[in-house]
């Protein structure tokens, strides 16, 4: 349900291995958090680039990760989450689980790009808007 410690649809601000990058622009409560220095480097001996956190109020709901292209990684996945599926629309492959959808994408020639998406992320945002319209009717 996440990547290493952090957890989709968990608190992302208690964790020592991320800090706070920027908002997101134009989306309100929506933040990004990336990798501190010396924090996330590796997937077993497969070097990681970059670890980038989409958050809204605090809840990772995204996790994207930038790491080196290794067929022992890809192996490994396939493993854990059985075989990989290819959508012919968005030209991506991927696995689809009950709360979580892992895409896996080449980043160049030598890069990969896993995302791993929290399911139950629009609900929460749906949620809170109906409870700011439902806090703003009751002013009528």
């Amino acid at each position: 349900n996440g990547f290493k410690d952090i957890e989709l649809l968990t608190d992302v601000s208690t964790l020592d291995g991320l800090e706070y990058w920027k908002p997101q622009k134009n989306k309100p409560k929506h933040d990004l958090y990336k990798n501190r220095k010396n924090a996330y480097e590796s997937i077993g001996d497969v070097k990681v680039y970059k670890v980038i956190v989409y958050t809204y109020r605090n809840l990772a709901y995204r996790i994207e990760i930038v790491s080196q292209k290794d067929e022992k990684l890809f192996r490994s996945l396939e493993k854990a989450f059985g075989k990989i599926r290819y959508s012919m629309g968005s030209q991506v492959s991927y696995w689809a689980g009950e709360k979580v959808r892992l895409t896996y994408e080449t980043v160049g020639s030598n890069k990969i790009r896993l995302t791993y998406s929290a399911n139950g992320i629009n609900q929460i945002i749906a949620s809170d808007k109906q409870k700011a319209v439902d806090s703003l009717s009751s002013e009528f």
